[in-house]
């Protein structure tokens, strides 16, 4: 297989309800690769990509049992109108030229009324018809949300807290949104306050910083002197569970950092 860049791959994960296996046709939840050419395959390594996803053609047809025949004569219309709406997929839409000229977008989704982790992304004619109750879509079936979608110069904080919010309305909606950084594009040089990033072993960085292989590190740019790695305060206590939450921190009166080896990439 051939060395796929980076550039070239989303990693994500599905609860399940969006793809099957080409190969066996079994549903499949867990992480998957979404490559540039629209193709998905299980795992996270590019360089051994696992075996190909594919989007199941499901059939609107309720079938012909004893249960649904009785059923149909009950409520003929709800049956009708259940025979004729299409499947709802799932749809990435990728921010314009104009989205980052305004460093953001809107992304949408929706969620089966009776599967509290069953979200899909889709695109906004998906959500036009659902929201409006056009008869495209079964609207009973699902419910649809959108989100606020940074794209420039240091997302991850942005975006996290967005989701935050959101999921008070919306419980489990970040699952298809994993990746905070997602269509990110940077035109300047990235700075934290503070608040945001800290080292590995909890002392709070204020600063530039740059993004290298994904994970944030001090300085404006890449360099070939070693200079740390940096962890974003929802990463730190998961990546070193000897270290205290940062929220534990603030509440604390004083904190010396503990000695820490390390912490540096080339």
């Amino acid at each position: 297989m051939a060395y796929i860049p980076k550039s070239k791959v989303n990693r994500l994960n599905t609860p399940g309800g969006e793809f099957v296996i080409k190969s066996t046709n079994q549903e499949y939840a867990g992480n998957y690769i979404e490559l540039s050419n629209g193709k998905y395959y299980v795992g996270n390594n590019q360089k051994q990509l696992g075996q190909e996803l594919i989007i199941p053609l499901v059939s609107n047809q309720l079938g012909n049992s004893d249960d649904f025949r009785t059923y149909s004569n009950l409520k003929p219309q709800t049956t009708k109108f259940q025979s004729q709406v299409k499947s709802v997929y799932p749809s990435k839409s990728i921010p314009t030229e104009e989205d980052y000229n305004r460093s953001y977008y809107t992304r949408y989704f929706t969620r089966k009324v009776n599967e509290p982790r069953g979200y899909m992304e889709v695109d906004i004619d998906t959500f036009n018809a659902i929201s409006q109750r056009k008869k495209t879509y079964d609207y009973n079936l699902y419910e649809v949300g959108s989100l606020t979608w940074n794209l420039k110069n240091g997302t991850t904080t942005s975006n996290s807290i967005n989701l935050q919010i959101l999921e008070r309305t919306f419980p489990f909606v970040s699952i298809i949104f994993p990746k905070l950084d997602e269509f990110e594009k940077i035109d300047s040089i990235l700075t934290t306050p503070g608040g945001e990033l800290y080292y590995e072993d909890g002392r709070e960085y204020i600063g530039p910083y740059h993004v290298h292989e994904d994970a944030p590190m001090v300085g404006a740019e890449h360099t070939e002197e070693p200079h740390a790695t940096l962890y974003y305060s929802k990463d730190l206590n998961t990546f070193n569970p000897s270290i205290p939450s940062i929220s534990d921190l603030k509440n604390q009166d004083s904190f010396e950092a503990p000695e820490v080896k390390g912490g540096f990439r080339y």
